[in-house]
């Protein structure tokens, strides 16, 4: 599937609020060195989280956020706990910068349940 570029209407996306309110908490986010390079991240869940999510990247520096994974579940066996899983970002290989990684809702991209810490997107990865 390749990434789809949503620009959210203001500078600044809708949010759920804190992750408390969505149980969704991103707590790891790593590369892994492999073709195509993959982005390894890990969240914290709880019952009240949403049941499904899209994986975006945000730009840092700009409104624009990048699909790139849609439906994904957000929960495993228990009511809550921790899971991981990889995405594929080799369409930012040319798009160096500073992002932030955001679980969204699928149905409206805008509306934020959680976000991590800003890292950096370097050429020198892929």
């Amino acid at each position: 599937m390749a990434p789809t570029v949503v620009v959210a209407p203001n500078s600044k996306s809708k949010s759920k609020g804190s992750s408390s309110k969505t149980g969704l908490k991103i707590t790891s986010i790593s590369f892994l060195k492999t073709q195509p390079v993959m982005l390894l991240y890990s969240w914290t869940y709880k019952r009240n989280s949403p049941d499904y999510f899209a994986v975006t990247v945000i730009k840092a520096d700009s409104d624009k956020i990048i699909v790139l994974q849609t439906d994904m579940f957000a929960k495993g066996e228990g009511p809550t706990g921790e899971l991981s899983t990889n995405v594929d970002i080799s369409s930012l290989k040319d798009a160096p910068g500073k992002y932030v990684l955001a679980f969204v809702n699928n149905d409206d991209f805008t509306e934020v349940f959680a976000k991590s810490k800003p890292f950096q997107i370097k050429k020198s990865i892929f």
